[in-house]
């Protein structure tokens, strides 16, 4: 719904950096002129790129990204952006997302299974139409701030932006409202969320892995001893495939879509459909952004085994989709492969971050990344149900319900956030004792 419930709220105040530290709150001269319009659009694209990318400058899931999927959207959703504008100017834009949202996708294992049979029989038991700040295809809130907003001009206009999406929600009946993946360096926004009523679970967690390394043999030589050799050893299968870089897969969706499939059905936790794809979303994102999306392929003769999705940004490469066939990536370590490799294409270009994303923690923390928390934000549409049914929050809680995470070493847990689970002492040594070496 383009350009829907135009409203206008009070002019803001102040300014200065980036949202991370947009901490201050002695109030400043402000750079807005005057009141804020809030608007949503049909589509990201709605939205010109040149001021998403002055929002959002760099990031990897960028104008071009949400542009490709917005035609595309996973079954079940539909996709869309919200934004506020100062007269002509966007100062503030996001992702905007509408889905019938089973409560049940945190649950795994013999709980999943009931309701999974429940929603067979009776979906509105357990599913609400939602409307949600951030995208299904990201883990991250992709929200974007005009650099000259200080912290009381971000809480001020998210307030807005907050607004503006409950009335979209009444004007949908949609019955929950949400903001998917936020990190802990938006502390500026947890007071409109707190004045909205929002209640808040953990997401998944992200594995990150930093990179000041000048080589690959260089980074192999910075991990413990036997976990470096234990990557040197797994990389020798690379000799037996053939890998190759893309950015166009004429000929090859239907094999793709298959390999990714397969890799889901091996997963030991199943987040229904905010893991699903449209069968054009590996095309329409390569055909859309050019150097910015690489596909990497691992093949033995004319015989297609792997393939990883990554996209480049300016300060890191974040890591979306991987696809195996079963038995042979695993007897060629295609897991491995395909991941050294990643980082290895990220050394040479001196981008200093990969963002591994969410699941297999175990495995991903032996390449010495830490683990960076994401919560979701959600309310009630009606006063009466945010009242009774937001204490039941922290029994969906993904953490809480991630059995990868429950059988993680606790040192790992303790600090998720930003730079602060590293390896050191007794979490590297924790670390060699889980590995498996052949």
């Amino acid at each position: 719904m383009q350009n829907s419930a135009s409203s206008v709220e009070p002019g803001l105040v102040l300014a200065q950096h980036p949202l991370a530290t947009r901490r201050d709150a002695t109030p400043a001269a402000s750079n807005l002129s005057g009141p804020l319009t809030f608007r949503t659009y049909a589509s990201v694209a709605a939205i010109p790129r040149e001021t998403w990318e002055r929002l959002l400058p760099g990031e990897p899931e960028s104008w071009d990204f949400y542009s490709a999927v917005a035609a595309i959207p996973p079954p079940g959703f539909k996709l869309g952006a919200i934004a506020a504008l100062d007269g002509d100017r966007t100062v503030a834009a996001a992702p905007l997302f509408r889905v019938a949202y089973r409560f049940d996708t945190s649950l795994q294992g013999r709980l999943r299974q009931v309701t999974d049979w429940i929603h067979a029989r009776l979906p509105s038991a357990v599913s609400l139409p939602v409307i949600g700040v951030g995208s299904p295809m990201s883990d991250n809130c992709t929200m974007g701030f005009a650099p000259d907003l200080s912290a009381a001009d971000c809480a001020r206009t998210f307030d807005g932006l907050l607004r503006q999406v409950s009335r979209e929600a009444a004007a949908e009946k949609c019955a929950l409202i949400a903001v998917k993946g936020l990190d802990r360096t938006a502390e500026v926004l947890a007071q409109p969320l707190q004045q909205h009523g929002y209640s808040c679970v953990t997401s998944v967690p992200l594995v990150m892995l930093d990179l000041p390394y000048r080589s690959l043999d260089q980074y192999l030589d910075a991990l413990p001893e036997k976990v470096g050799s234990y990557f040197r050893r797994k990389m020798r299968s690379a000799s037996q495939v053939r890998i190759e870089y893309r950015s166009s897969i004429a000929g090859l969706e239907d094999r793709l879509n298959a390999l990714f499939e397969s890799t889901l059905k091996h997963s030991r936790v199943d987040y229904g459909d905010f893991e699903k794809l449209h069968p054009d979303y590996f095309s329409q994102v390569l055909r859309s952004m050019g150097d910015k999306a690489q596909l990497m392929l691992c093949w033995r003769g004319d015989e297609l085994l792997s393939f990883q999705l990554f996209l480049v940004g300016r300060d890191r490469v974040l890591a979306k989709q991987i696809g195996m066939q079963y038995p042979a990536a695993r007897e060629l370590n295609l897991y491995f492969v395909n991941w050294l490799k990643l980082i290895e294409f990220a050394i040479e270009r001196r981008i200093p971050m990969v963002e591994m994303g969410a699941t297999t923690y175990a495995t991903k923390l032996l390449f010495g990344g830490y683990l960076e928390r994401r919560f979701l934000h959600f309310r009630f549409r009606g006063a009466l149900a945010n009242m009774a049914l937001s204490p039941l929050a922290p029994l969906f809680d993904f953490e809480r319900n991630d059995p990868e995470l429950a059988q993680l070493d606790p040192r790992f847990k303790a600090d998720m956030g930003p730079r602060l689970c590293r390896v050191t002492g007794g979490v590297e040594q924790s670390r060699q004792d889980r590995l498996s070496v052949d």
